[in-house]
C-alpha cells in the first residue's frame, strides 16, 4: 500500500477515535488533500469510512 495512503488511513482512523462523531466525509476529504491522494485512493477511502459504516 502507497504510504500516503497509509498515512490518510491512520489520520482518519485517529480523528474518529478522538471523536467518533466526526463527519466521515469530510474527514476523507480533508485527508485527500493532505495526503495529495489520486481519486481513486480517495473513493477506497470513502468505501471504507463512509459506506461500510
Amino acid at each position: 500500500m502507497d504510504k500516503n495512503i497509509e498515512d490518510a488511513f491512520r489520520f482518519i482512523d485517529s480523528e474518529l477515535k478522538a471523536d467518533p462523531n466526526t463527519d466521515k466525509a469530510r474527514l476523507v476529504e480533508i485527508a485527500c488533500q493532505r495526503f495529495n491522494l489520486t481519486p481513486l485512493q480517495g473513493e477506497f477511502l470513502t468505501k471504507k469510512f463512509v459506506h461500510e459504516q
